[in-house]
């Protein structure tokens, strides 16, 4: 009975761990765009996981103390994760060879100084440690029964609704909506898992809107990221620069014009998402 009363639960933050230990088996030496996409979506749901604990024991566990074993990991892939997603942006916009073909080369030569940094933090992962998380996790969360953790997490998630709620009424969007994707990230994966369950309140609809949302701000923030990089390495290129001085400014205007068009959509979007669970 013990475990049928955690599984939903432990099954899926166990699931989440021994994915993200053969991502890092795998990636080294070959750094496949899909396998570090994967390895920083695991990690992120465990932030999730890490924070639900957090909201149910503020004061014996705190969140970033057990995120902490992984963030080296997750902060190199994220190196390379940006560069191969700014290069597939690129690539979409018409008129840029020029500035794809330099900005390519200008990626390369940092990619073997991430990739390096990559291999060194996962293989000087701290496995003890998250030996140490697993059994701190079962003992925590076998405290409750099966309908305890259900009406735990179901709390959490308006918690976190609630915090969206406040950041939109204190804050400009500029200011607000990276928050809000982080915290998206923390309903979404436990959304996931009580949607499809019958004796949770929620819908795959809220679940649905929610996730059109997260990825909504993620497009956005992913044009942001593109920009910035394209601005670092337009100023890293010196005289050169000239050369590519009309196909950057095109580009930086169209990613503009788009998020900007992205951010009114997502104050439409997100008072949507957050109408649904009223």
């Amino acid at each position: 009975m013990e475990d049928q009363e955690k599984v939903f639960i432990i099954d899926y933050f166990e699931k989440q761990v021994d994915d993200i230990c053969s991502f890092m088996d795998s990636i080294p030496g070959r750094y496949r765009m899909k396998d570090i996409h994967q390895l920083r979506v695991r990690i992120k749901r465990l932030k999730a996981v890490f924070s639900l604990l957090e909201f149910m024991h503020p004061v014996e566990f705190r969140a970033k103390d057990h995120y902490h074993v992984y963030k080296a990991v997750f902060k190199s892939a994220g190196l390379i994760r940006e560069s191969q997603i700014n290069l597939g942006l690129l690539m979409k916009f018409k008129g840029t060879e020029k500035l794809y073909k330099s900005f390519s080369k200008y990626i390369a030569k940092l990619r073997p100084e991430w990739n390096t940094n990559l291999d060194n933090s996962i293989n000087s992962f701290n496995y003890s440690r998250l030996e140490e998380i697993r059994k701190t996790l079962n003992v925590v969360f076998s405290r409750n029964t099966e309908l305890e953790l259900l009406g735990i997490i179901t709390d959490f998630i308006y918690s976190e609704l609630d915090r969206i709620k406040n950041l939109i009424s204190e804050s400009n969007e500029l200011e607000y909506i990276h928050e809000v994707r982080i915290i998206l990230k923390n309903i979404k994966p436990l959304l996931s898992i009580l949607w499809t369950r019958d004796d949770s309140t929620f819908e795959k609809d809220q679940y649905s809107r929610l996730n059109s949302t997260e990825t909504l701000i993620g497009n956005w923030h992913d044009r942001l990221v593109l920009s910035n990089a394209l601005s670092m390495f337009f100023k890293a290129k010196g005289k050169e620069k000239e050369k590519l001085l009309a196909e950057y400014e095109v580009v930086q205007k169209k990613i503009q014009k788009n998020n900007r068009k992205a951010l009114d959509k997502l104050a439409e979007r997100l008072g949507e998402t957050l109408d649904s669970f009223s």
